[in-house]
C-alpha cells in the first residue's frame, strides 16, 4: 500500500516549481500523486532492477583483488 502524499508536501513541490500553491491545489495534487503512485507501485516492484547489476557493483567484482 502506498502512503498518501500530504497536501502540504504537494503544495511545497508546486511552489518549488514556481506554481502558485494554494491549499486546494495542494490537496488536488496530493490526491493525484497518491493515485498515480498507488496504481504504479505493484508493476514498479516487479521490474528487474537487480537482475542486471549496476556498473559500479560489476566493476567492483571485476577489479577486486
Amino acid at each position: 500500500m502506498t502512503k498518501p502524499v500530504e497536501p502540504e508536501h504537494a503544495a511545497a513541490q508546486l511552489a518549488s516549481q514556481g506554481i502558485a500553491a494554494t491549499l486546494e491545489r495542494g490537496e488536488e495534487s496530493a490526491r493525484f500523486a497518491t493515485q498515480v503512485l498507488g496504481n504504479s507501485a505493484r508493476p514498479f516492484a516487479r521490474l528487474g532492477f537487480e537482475e542486471e547489476p549496476s556498473g559500479y557493483a560489476a566493476a567492483l567484482r571485476k577489479y577486486a583483488p
